[in-house]
């Protein structure tokens, strides 16, 4: 609902560091799955993900946090599907990936102010940041 044009640039130039580095071509989803895009392998659907593009390293906070209602649907996709999906984290300083099936913690109802959205309160799901697996995508 938010994404600027600068996030889009972003996101794309971390699918094409993906795609070079796995060897897919990943398309992206329609808004209606909560996810970003699925990765294709020779016509083969391989695995989903959902991208976050942060200004801070990773060093700063102990978790990274998704919307709950983006873990749960990231859950039942796999569930469905039997695919795994992975949020992919660009912090300033790495680019992490952790299975969205990896244990969290919920968080206590938040919202950013930023905004002055009301709709920005939510739960969230915090997934640790020391699980994440580096990519090194951009070393």
């Amino acid at each position: 609902m938010y994404e600027t044009a600068k996030d889009r640039l972003n996101e794309e130039r971390l699918i094409k560091a993906i795609e070079q580095a796995f060897n897919f071509k990943i398309t992206s989803l329609p808004s209606k799955y909560n996810l970003d895009a699925i990765a294709w392998n020779d016509g083969e659907a391989k695995c989903f993900f959902e991208f976050k593009c942060r200004t801070i390293p990773s060093t700063k906070h102990q978790t990274a946090v998704v919307n709950l209602h983006k873990a749960i649907a990231a859950n039942n996709l796999a569930q469905t599907t039997g695919l795994k999906c992975w949020l992919v984290c660009e912090w300033t300083d790495m680019v992490g990936v952790i299975d969205f099936a990896s244990p969290f913690e919920i968080g206590v109802v938040g919202a950013r102010t930023d905004r002055n959205d009301p709709r920005d309160a939510d739960l969230f799901a915090h997934y640790p940041i020391s699980r994440f697996r580096n990519l090194k995508l951009f070393n």
